[in-house]
């Protein structure tokens, strides 16, 4: 029997398909969203699959309301493939906290498997190949293309299918409980909302190069490219590249001929933004000359050596490390599938002496305390 496969741009077609999700007790989900494109990031396709059809919900077109309570019902699993970003973004635009999930992504990675892409895994486990690539595609734009709408029904059509197989193999190797304990905590995840830094300019390469009236420059070149990029609704490293911007804080054009003589920008961008661009100069050259930046050094992850942790926490971490690698290379996994590095220095910090006080850590969820719990106290006393 043939698939159907549905664009859903009205609401007689999101009703039809609210029926469909509630007659069924597991769907599969993905969204697209508009962040290589906008500055104020939305979803703008929801698909859904169900074991008979696909559908692609336009939700410019008709929102997803009639769907939300469908989707944070429990009793009803949801699968995804990476499912952070699509968690987030759901509760984001739609205030939508999916009740149940099933992670594909996250379930690989439990199984110790190396290629967890979604390409990969549906070759690698169901011979499925996956040619299209429209991810950083314009999916605010309408209409959708062809491309995008085969895109985005393949991007569901086999995840029911691949969650099964991977269901699987999760209980016949005994880590079904490990992997639910992860698609719990992912369900969780909520994602802050987007705040323009107006000292971000600081962290620009540039910033640590030029002179006291260059670094003025910069700043306010930066604030006119962000209030830009507001009133376009495009990302800032669309509307003027950091490349521009440094120098032009370099040079310190006083002409439009002068500014567009300088690379970064086309033509048609110059004409645009000259006088804006123009007047952030002569702005940064009279105002006050912000400090230089002070030197980055080189990011570090928690551990040895890491700023304002006391000997002790230190020693503790680099045990925990040390547990973690262990149990990670006998579970041929990755460790972070194990503990998260923020985990381990949380423990490490608070030194719990039995499992009720680890319990009371974040990130030490019931399974994490039973499996491994024991484990970790017993490492955090091992003799140096």
């Amino acid at each position: 029997m043939e698939r159907e496969e549905k664009l859903v741009d009205d609401p007689a077609a999101l009703a039809h398909v609210a029926r469909s999700v509630a007659s069924e007790p597991r769907i599969a989900l993905d969204t697209e969203s508009n962040g290589f494109h906008a500055y104020v990031e939305r979803v703008c396709l929801v698909q859904i699959a169900t074991p008979g059809a696909s559908f692609a919900i336009d939700t410019f077109a008709v929102g997803l309301e009639p769907l939300a309570p469908l989707l944070k019902d429990p009793a009803r699993e949801v699968t995804l493939h990476a499912a952070e970003y699509d968690v987030m973004s759901l509760r984001r635009d739609f205030n939508v906290r999916l009740g149940r999930i099933f992670d594909t992504h996250a379930a690989a990675k439990v199984l110790g498997i190396e290629r967890v892409g979604l390409g990969n895994l549906l070759a690698d486990q169901m011979g499925v190949s996956l040619e299209e690539d429209e991810q950083r595609s314009d999916w605010g734009r309408r209409p959708l293309s062809p491309e995008q709408i085969t895109y985005a029904f393949a991007d569901v059509r086999h995840l029911l299918e691949l969650r099964d197989k991977l269901a699987t193999q999760l209980v016949e190797r005994g880590h079904l409980a490990e992997a639910e304990a992860e698609f719990a905590r992912l369900v969780e995840r909520e994602g802050k909302p987007r705040e323009f830094d107006p000292e971000g300019w600081q962290r620009m390469k540039a910033a640590r190069s030029l002179d006291g009236r260059g670094r003025g420059v910069l700043r306010e070149l930066y604030l006119v490219r962000d209030r830009r990029a507001r009133d376009l609704n495009r990302p800032p490293f669309k509307v003027i590249s950091d490349l521009f911007l440094a120098e032009v804080a370099r040079r310190q054009p006083k002409t439009e001929e002068e500014l567009a003589r300088i690379p970064g920008a086309s033509a048609q961008q110059i004409r645009k933004i000259a006088p804006q661009v123009l007047e952030a100069v002569q702005a940064g050259q009279s105002g006050a000359p912000p400090l230089r930046p002070k030197p980055r050094g080189p990011r570090r992850s928690f551990g040895r050596g890491a700023p304002g942790q006391p000997p002790e926490v230190e020693e503790r971490y680099e045990k925990l490390r040390a547990w973690r690698k262990a149990r990670a290379e006998a579970r041929k996994v990755e460790v972070q599938v194990i503990a998260p590095n923020a985990v381990l220095m949380a423990v490490a910090q608070s030194r719990p002496r039995d499992l009720d006080e680890l319990a009371r850590i974040a990130g030490m969820d019931e399974f994490r305390v039973r499996q491994y719990g024991a484990e970790m106290l017993a490492a955090m006393d091992a003799a140096s």
